[in-house]
């Protein structure tokens, strides 16, 4: 499906429980001697939150990695950076002089927008590709009350001999284990077959087995989703869903 009209909408709410301690890092380094040499992301009330970006990047990358494992062969996966489905953009403009050819009565970007998505795996249809927006949206995840934010000293390692290198020493702030961030995600017009690749999605969340953020190696980032709740908004509800918001009645049961 495309996303030229309305088909459905998918809607995951919860809880995203800190399991073990996050460092999101604010991408710049203090010069100033007394502060930490890397803090963690902040919104503009001075709390940390979790940059949507960073979970959905970590769902692809475990979607990736389990279909490319071959464990359903119903479904397939590229690799988006080093291995595209679609290669390049000589392939898409390929697409385009093919169908300029024949001189179809139909419209020509509607055309090579539903050839495009043909030859898309399955992973890049819902989180698209340079060449076709992403279904999927997560929104960033803020505090829900108070987090504790504690400081942690890292060293740097020298790769030749595997021992801390010389000068390497630094610090990084974290946001502690057990704090608590709103989470939603959604989904537009999802093909029947992928909500099978949702509910993966989701059961990863829940397990506590995805992390996000930096320092993964060494414990960090990992998050588990409780709380869930599922919606599935279809034509048919569609307009009380835009004037009444989400209900019981949406609930979609992904179990």
């Amino acid at each position: 499906m495309l996303l030229d009209r309305f088909y459905n909408k998918y809607i995951i709410k919860g809880t995203l429980v800190a399991e073990t301690p996050i460092h999101i890092g604010a991408g710049e380094e203090s010069l100033d001697p007394i502060q930490t040499d890397n803090s963690v992301i902040k919104d503009v009330n001075g709390k940390p939150y979790i940059p949507g970006s960073s979970i959905k990047g970590a769902l692809r990358s475990y979607l990736e990695t389990l279909l490319l494992s071959g464990v359903d062969q119903r479904f397939k996966a590229c690799l988006i950076v080093n291995d595209p489905c679609l290669g390049d953009e000589d392939e898409v403009e390929k697409i385009k002089r093919i169908y300029q050819e024949e001189k179809r009565d139909r419209d020509l970007d509607l055309i090579v927008a539903e050839e495009i998505y043909r030859n898309l795996c399955d992973v890049c249809r819902i989180f698209g590709n340079p060449y076709f927006a992403s279904k999927l949206k997560v929104d960033d995840c803020m505090l829900k009350g108070d987090a504790h934010l504690s400081i942690r000293d890292g060293v740097g390692i020298d790769r030749d001999t595997g021992t801390a290198a010389d000068g390497k020493k630094y610090d990084f702030e974290q946001v502690d284990a057990g704090a608590q961030f709103e989470f939603c995600m959604s989904v537009d017009n999802l093909e029947p077959e992928h909500e099978e690749l949702l509910k993966l999605m989701v059961k990863v969340l829940e397990s506590g087995q995805l992390r996000v953020g930096g320092k993964t190696s060494v414990g960090l980032g990992c998050i588990r989703l409780i709380d869930t709740r599922a919606y599935k908004i279809e034509p048919t509800n569609f307009r009380s869903y835009l004037m009444e918001g989400l209900k019981e009645e949406m609930r979609w049961q992904y179990v």
